[in-house]
């Protein structure tokens, strides 16, 4: 699996930032309309998503079948992560994945595995909270190509299972009003990642690798219709099923510190645009760039620890999120 370390397919594999960015848009965006939907005075011009996550992670393979030709692993993925948007919503979301990963070559992976969430909301703008769980099956495989360029594929269903309580001030007192909450979510994520260092770029420092990451993702949820504890039918802020796409491409520059090799720290910039939405009311602000920095410490051979730290600016200045994770990437 060493190809799969160099090419970075392996933090493709391990990174759950993409799919993160896109599950919290999705909740700026409706998070936004309900506000919106409840004050409308406000002009949509006037609506902001500000909001600061952190995600803690960690990722290993471990080898069961590794003295053969075609080598057999289990993937064990553990991450907790928070998002805090002031005055609206406080949620937390703990994710467990568990699979197989088959190297049929020594320059390509498959893996099926079942993830299951915990997420629990706080939510402000109305007082009440939601909880549930999810499960579902997740599908990744990766192919390096060439010294060059690698390619990789992320399929993720989940299935949503929780409920949800408001506290609604009325004439005769306090009104509890409960409802399910369910839905399924799709997602699919294609990527082609190229690296390059002095070999490759003469121009490059020695020991500087440069890498370019172009990915296409897709979000679909589907919100099955439900009835609230008063018997009234449950709307949701843009109707059953919700749809976002996001075109992106990224530099990343990573440089050694010392000679030994076991510090590095990177640089990278990203720019993406998403292609089609119907969750764009009030926020519409398609456009985003994303500035990411950390230092990574190589423990040994396939194990390292980095902590990063993310801006999300969409380029209308309507939406933003600042983001610190802290990623151990642990094989055996």
């Amino acid at each position: 699996m060493g190809a799969m370390g160099e090419s970075g397919l392996r933090g493709f594999f391990a990174s759950g930032s993409d799919l993160g960015e896109m599950v919290n848009r999705v909740v700026s965006y409706q998070t936004a309309q309900r506000v919106y939907s409840r004050q409308p005075a406000t002009r949509p011009q006037d609506m902001r998503s500000r909001s600061d996550t952190w995600v803690l992670q960690s990722d290993s393979l471990i080898p069961v079948a590794d003295s053969v030709q075609r080598p057999l692993f289990v993937r064990t993925l553990v991450r907790s992560a928070g998002r805090s948007e002031d005055a609206r919503v406080d949620s937390r979301n703990d994710r467990l994945d568990l699979g197989l990963v088959y190297a049929p070559s020594t320059r390509s992976f498959v893996s099926f595995g079942l993830a299951g969430e915990l997420t629990q909301a706080d939510i402000f703008y109305v007082t009440g909270e939601t909880s549930g769980e999810a499960w579902g099956p997740r599908f990744d495989a990766g192919l390096v190509l060439g010294p060059v360029w690698a390619v990789g594929i992320r399929a993720d269903y989940l299935e949503f299972d929780g409920d949800n309580e408001v506290s609604v001030v009325t004439g005769a007192g306090l009104l509890n009003i409960t409802r399910d909450v369910e839905y399924q979510r799709r997602y699919l994520q294609l990527d082609a990642m190229a690296r390059f260092n002095q070999s490759t770029l003469p121009w490059l420092p020695e020991r500087v690798m440069l890498r370019w990451a172009n990915s296409f993702r897709h979000l679909h949820i589907h919100n099955e219709p439900t009835t609230n504890s008063l018997g009234q039918a449950v709307a949701e802020p843009f109707g059953e099923k919700n749809r976002l796409s996001v075109l992106s491409s990224s530099l990343n520059l990573g440089y050694p510190l010392g000679s030994s090799g076991s510090w590095s720290v990177f640089g990278e910039i990203a720019l993406d645009y998403e292609l089609e939405t119907n969750m764009n009311f009030p926020i519409d602000d398609r456009t985003a760039v994303t500035l990411s920095s950390g230092i990574v410490r190589q423990l040994a051979r396939g194990k390292r620890m980095h902590l990063q730290y993310d801006r999300y600016q969409h380029t209308r200045g309507t939406r933003s999120r600042n983001n610190l994770s802290l990623i151990a990437t642990i094989d055996f």
